[in-house]
């Protein structure tokens, strides 16, 4: 299959598609736990699929560069991108601060709010190779048996 705009245009159309919805539906919360792996695949499937087409089409782009409208468009988008970051910062979503908080206090403490029995927990762990020891956070577990949060979280919370 030769690299042509007849199959990268609908491919990155229907892409563009996809990754537009799941991240509308991502910034709504409507099927959380869903939409986010397709969106970031496919989203990574997306930034392959434009570098194709800007290899595609660059005779072109060299010319819509040349009319003074990449410069203006550079700029705009990276206003809106240092401003929605700078938000961001600012304002921390309330679900960071609360997962920063879980994973900070003491760790009987987090099992309760999660509600988790310790020595079950323990047990969970200790099945998967991960120890407690004298971890005093939640955070600490991860850090002291090197594994991935999301290893521990899983395991505590099956």
């Amino acid at each position: 299959m030769k690299l042509n705009r007849k199959y990268i245009t609908p491919l990155i159309a229907l892409i563009f598609v996809v990754v537009a919805t799941t991240g509308i539906l991502m910034f709504f919360h409507f099927f959380d736990g869903y939409t986010e792996v397709v969106h970031e695949l496919l989203g990574i499937s997306f930034v392959a699929c434009a570098g194709f087409h800007v290899m595609v089409n660059w005779p072109a782009l060299k010319t819509h560069f040349g009319k003074n409208v990449f410069f203006p468009a550079l700029i705009i988008v990276l206003g809106l991108s240092i401003s929605i970051v700078t938000l961001e910062r600012v304002n921390v979503p309330i679900d960071i601060v609360i997962m920063e908080k879980l994973i900070k206090a003491p760790i009987k403490d987090s099992f309760n709010v999660l509600g988790v029995d310790y020595s079950e927990a323990t047990s969970t762990l200790q099945k998967k190779g991960i120890r407690i020891g004298n971890a005093r956070t939640l955070e600490d577990i991860w850090v002291n048996n090197h594994v991935s949060p999301e290893d521990v979280i899983d395991a505590i919370m099956k």
